[in-house]
């Protein structure tokens, strides 16, 4: 019960501009992440760009879209995280997944 009572405290305090500045920042937060997952080493991490990359990209779509709905116009800001969100995503998509991840040597 003190869970929903603080949830329904933070919807009366936080206005629509709150909960666009703070889906924001997760939007942007949720780009950065799904971009630097596959650097941590070289060459690329193949494993995780396929499998927090690309997941971390559909969540920040999932998140633009809701924000689309939400928010009309306005949420045209979330696609300052575009780039980030999808630059492995689509470099994997022209350069495809290389012979040596299925075969577990690409180090």
């Amino acid at each position: 019960m003190a869970l929903v009572e603080v949830i329904e405290t933070l919807m009366r305090f936080l206005t629509r501009q709150h909960w666009f500045k703070i889906l924001f920042a997760v939007s942007v937060l949720l780009a950065y992440f799904g971009w630097d997952a596959p650097q941590g080493r070289m060459p690329l991490d193949y494993h995780a760009m396929l499998w927090r990359s690309i997941p971390l990209a559909c969540i920040w779509g999932l998140t633009l879209a809701f924000s689309v709905g939400w928010f009309g116009r306005k949420a045209l800001w979330m696609l300052v995280g575009a780039p980030l969100a999808l630059y492995w995503p689509v470099w994997l998509a022209l350069n495809g997944i290389p012979p040596c991840y299925w075969l577990g040597n690409c180090e």
